[in-house]
């Protein structure tokens, strides 16, 4: 066979030796023929070469896995969301930083004109609870004026002078008049504590049910007249609790709470430490501590109810 020329069906392997006339022997050339099973027996070098050649080509171009090709473009994915997520995050929090900041602005602005207005109300408040006191002082002194021209009147006939004593009589029960006396002072104040708001105080405050206890027992130790820090009290009068303040016909009443009683000195003091009311107090004093002073006195003045109305009437002899 003449070498290198024409197709040899077995070509030579690459690096083979040849002898000196550059023809291979024939065991060498029967040796680099054999092929292994599975090979093409038409080309064994080339091919060996080409596989190894395009697994280093696979090796470069498809470095990862195709499952972590897909875990990265989803964590890819994932990681865009939450930029996304963190931005919206962040736009939501300024927008409330900037809420919060107009908010507090206005309210310092706003605070000043806040307190002017208070102050102006707390003044009027005080402006017209002078003009009701004077009110009051004026309709009383006119009331005592009717009186008085009134017994003139009557005291002129013996008819007229009982009736005169009849109507002083229904007017000291009615509450309608002035009435002067000896009698009862009772002293009641909220226990002596730091805070009285103090939740663990409440049952040391004075509350209306309190006065009521009392005003009841002075009724039943036979008073004739009970005045609360000089607003008198009359069969329709209402003693109420309006949040942290009592009220005697919706006047509020302010500490201490000084409840003056006429009667008979003799006898008023004993039996209202018997009544009801006394025990109540005593227990408020004993448990929660209340401030509790009780004395006779020789001559209390309790004014009339300036809130009674006149709501029937009639002529003598008539029904």
């Amino acid at each position: 066979m003449a070498e290198g020329k024409g197709e040899s069906p077995t070509p030579r392997l690459t690096g083979e030796a040849s002898g000196p006339s550059g023809e291979a022997s024939g065991a060498q050339r029967q040796r680099s023929t054999v092929v292994r099973p599975g090979m093409w027996p038409g080309a064994v070098g080339e091919l060996r070469r080409d596989d190894s050649m395009s697994l280093m080509r696979e090796l470069v171009t498809h470095a990862l896995d195709d499952g972590y090709v897909a875990a990265a473009a989803r964590k890819g994915a994932n990681q865009g969301r939450s930029r996304r997520g963190l931005s919206g995050t962040l736009v939501v929090l300024a927008l409330l930083g900037l809420l919060l900041t107009v908010a507090a602005t206005q309210t310092r602005q706003a605070a000043p004109a806040v307190a002017k207005e208070k102050a102006e109300l707390l003044e009027r408040i005080k402006a017209e609870a002078a003009l009701n006191d004077s009110l009051r002082e004026r309709a009383n002194a006119l009331r005592e004026e009717v009186t008085a021209l009134q017994n003139e009147v009557l005291a002129s006939t013996e008819s007229g002078q009982n009736l005169s004593d009849r109507l002083a009589t229904l007017d000291l029960y009615a509450g309608t008049s002035r009435v002067e006396g000896p009698g009862l002072r009772i002293t009641i104040d909220d226990a002596p504590v730091d805070d009285v708001a103090d939740p663990s105080a409440a049952d040391g405050r004075i509350l209306d049910i309190d006065l009521q206890q009392v005003v009841n027992g002075l009724w039943w130790a036979g008073a004739e007249a009970i005045a609360i820090n000089g607003e008198r009290l009359t069969s329709v009068t209402a003693i109420r609790g309006a949040d942290r303040s009592i009220t005697v016909d919706y006047r509020p009443l302010a500490r201490p709470y000084v409840v003056e009683a006429i009667g008979d000195p003799k006898t008023l003091e004993a039996r209202f430490a018997e009544s009801p009311g006394g025990e109540w107090l005593r227990n408020l004093h004993a448990v929660h501590h209340i401030r509790l002073e009780t004395e006779a006195v020789d001559k209390l003045t309790l004014p009339p109810d300036s809130g009674t109305k006149l709501r029937y009437a009639r002529t003598e002899g008539t029904q």
